[in-house]
């Protein structure tokens, strides 16, 4: 008697391929180690926060009390390329860079930005995470992030003189607001806690975002609202502060033994002293 065999269509074959291509799960791993930097400012190399698709498994966290120092975006003028998150940090002179959001393959800046004041790119309707800082009324947080799903936004009743907009990755409810995806690069995430302070993420390795969505959500570190910067090349952080640095440049390809060069990012946002 013959067997039948079992068919599978191949559109549900895609469809679990990010699944079964999942790496092997994390190890119970202890809270990060913070060095304090400063008053107020605090970084950390967390291991095994999320298993690594390529590259490192290390994940640099910076924490900054918004009340101690300023964030404020820095972008080149428009047609000009700008400059690597070491480079930025230099000229500016600020203690740390990171990307600012989304960018479009001509270098521009997709999604509302807002530099001293002055708007540089419109509010878009597809992003909904929205980051602001230095607020013309003192009774205001010092820096929040808007989950425009739920809190409408104006920009022309806007109190604050920077903000950034990109893609939610987590919300308040802890519900992940990006879908599964196969799709692994290095990734940068912008987040508030509980606390109010203000969380840089930079992976040094290839991750999905639904799996650094997932980390963050149990990471235990009181995250309420997370956004989701660039990832790949454009996944940058530069941080000088005292005798201490680090840089991390995200690849463009997961593929370890590729050359590449640093991209170089068009705006950013940039962590001062205060003034």
């Amino acid at each position: 008697m013959a067997r039948s065999k079992l068919i599978i269509p191949a559109a549900l074959v895609l469809w679990l391929l990010p699944w079964l291509a999942s790496p092997a799960p994390a190890q119970e791993s202890a809270p990060p180690a913070w060095q304090a930097l400063a008053p107020g400012l605090e970084f950390a190399l967390w291991e095994n926060l999320i298993p690594s698709r390529s590259g490192s498994s290390r994940v640099a966290l910076l924490r900054a009390d918004p009340k101690r120092y300023s964030f404020k975006v820095l972008a080149a003028p428009r047609g000009e390329p700008g400059y690597t998150a070491g480079q930025w940090q230099e000229k500016s002179g600020a203690l740390a860079v990171f990307n600012a959001g989304l960018y479009t393959p001509e270098g521009r800046h997709l999604g509302y930005l807002l530099q001293d004041g002055k708007e540089l790119s419109p509010l878009v309707a597809q992003q909904d995470g929205l980051f602001l800082a230095s607020p013309r009324e003192p009774d205001l947080p010092a820096a929040r992030i808007l989950d425009l799903r739920y809190t409408p936004f104006d920009p022309g009743l806007n109190p604050y003189r920077q903000a950034a907009q990109s893609l939610m990755l987590l919300d308040r409810f802890g519900m992940l607001r990006v879908r599964r995806s196969a799709k692994v690069a290095n990734r940068t995430a912008l987040a508030i806690d509980d606390k109010g302070r203000i969380l840089v993420v930079a992976t040094e390795g290839g991750h999905t975002l639904w799996e650094l969505a997932q980390a963050l959500k149990d990471s235990g570190l009181g995250l309420r609202e997370v956004m989701t910067m660039d990832g790949g090349g454009e996944s940058q952080l530069a941080l000088k502060a005292a005798d201490f640095s680090y840089e991390h440049y995200g690849r463009p390809s997961p593929a370890p033994d590729l050359p590449w060069a640093r991209q170089t990012l068009p705006a950013v946002l940039a962590i001062f002293n205060p003034e």
